[in-house]
């Protein structure tokens, strides 16, 4: 597998990287969804990572660097579905393209059990282990995703994805202000697709008719389960998904 490091592309051996790409070190990234050579929402990712470069300090490599990238990428490791993943640190660059496995099935979630709590760092930052150790935990007991509730007994966001929950009538998705990162996907459905912000308790989710998990990756997936209760999968949360999938875009990066 070849990857990019720095300023030119190399062998993945070049760099100590694991099976699903994370390099060794710390940093920030972003996680983004390509399909047929085409890269989605590349601005909403690259603006999303300078605002968090410049909170650790970490210069971005320039514009025309992280596009031949890539590009180059996208031709040396080419998938009809893929995962691009761009990592920032102090001195390093690493972009990695990856085959991504559309999921289809509807997610059954649980709710966080009072240990399992993720960071209220509201940046993308690696090492990741937290909230993917999280989420196999979760996996390991039969579930698909995790719904977090914050010390004040909130709900945040999942371990890596945020949520949209029909509550009285409309769809919502919870506040940054609960500790919630500001993923690519959420700014999306409240811009595009009318989806309201306002803040939910753990004892909200018990009135929760629906829930579409949402992710730069998945863009959107309906629920099929909370904790065992089953929701409501019919026509206008079909029709929602399909919305918010048409109105998430990709784009040629050349």
């Amino acid at each position: 597998m070849k990857i990019w490091l720095d300023d030119q592309l190399r062998d993945a051996g070049d760099v100590e990287i694991d099976a699903d790409g994370w390099p060794i070190g710390d940093g920030v990234f972003e996680t983004i969804r390509t399909e047929g050579g085409e890269v989605y929402e590349l601005a909403r990712h690259m603006r999303r990572a300078g605002t968090a470069a410049k909170r650790f300090e970490i210069k971005l490599p320039s514009e025309d660097l992280i596009r031949e990238a890539i590009s180059t990428l996208l031709i040396s490791e080419p998938h009809e579905l893929g995962r691009l993943r761009l990592l920032f640190s102090k001195g390093r660059f690493v972009a990695v393209h990856q085959s991504y496995s559309e999921i289809t099935k509807p997610a059954n979630l649980k709710i966080a059990d009072g240990d399992e709590q993720i960071s209220s760092i509201l940046f993308k930052t690696f090492p990741y282990i937290h909230r993917t150790s999280l989420l196999e935990k979760a996996k390991s007991e039969g579930f698909d995703e995790i719904i977090c509730i914050n010390s004040a007994g909130d709900v945040t966001e999942g371990a890596v994805s945020n949520f949209l929950f029909h509550i009285d009538g409309e769809w919502v998705t919870t506040p940054l202000s609960a500790g919630v990162l500001p993923g690519v996907q959420r700014a999306i459905v409240i811009e595009r697709c009318g989806v309201s912000v306002k803040s939910l308790t753990k004892s909200d989710l018990s009135k929760v008719a629906s829930i579409i998990v949402i992710s730069s990756l998945k863009i959107a997936l309906p629920a099929i389960a909370i904790d065992n209760r089953d929701l409501t999968i019919d026509g206008q949360v079909l029709s929602f998904v399909a919305e918010i999938r048409a109105q998430t875009q990709s784009h040629s990066v050349g």
